[in-house]
């Protein structure tokens, strides 16, 4: 029974990403980089079953636009500045706790409609773990009325 049990004790998927320490076991948890991320504003995680046992779990955070926008350069013509701006993370935890980085994007939504989505790469970490703007300007320029 004991081992039956062991089962439902242990941490969720979604509890080990979030304390996952990317730049170590003396760095801070993804939490803790997230809440000091310049411009966030919110954060939404999910999990999902992934395969050979793994957990897929995706965190979706928004930007505050004015924020962040204010340091890029205006659009160019035919663009317009996204209204709203989020960074979606994918992590793949193991059953043994194990995250690794999976995924990332950039989403961006104008307030006419149009959106896109910017490609990431792991390098996104390395600006968390730096306190650095996650959203790359080029995600915020969006073409107008798509």
């Amino acid at each position: 029974m004991a081992a039956t049990l062991a089962g439902c004790f242990a941490p969720r998927a979604e509890t080990e990403a979030r304390n996952w320490r990317p730049d170590g076991p003396g760095g801070r948890t993804l939490s803790q980089l997230l809440a000091l991320s310049p411009g966030i504003a919110a954060t939404t995680w999910e999990s999902f079953d992934g395969p050979g046992g793994a957990t897929e779990v995706r965190l979706t955070a928004e930007y505050a636009v004015p924020r962040l926008a204010g340091a890029c350069p205006a659009p160019p013509a035919g663009q317009e500045t996204a209204a709203r701006g989020f960074l979606v993370l994918g992590l793949t935890v193991t059953p043994a706790g194990q995250v690794d980085f999976a995924y990332a994007e950039a989403r961006g939504y104008a307030a006419s409609g149009a959106w896109q989505s910017t490609p990431l790469d792991i390098g996104v970490i390395a600006d968390l773990v730096a306190r650095a703007t996650v959203l790359p300007c080029a995600a915020l320029a969006l073409p107008k009325g798509s």
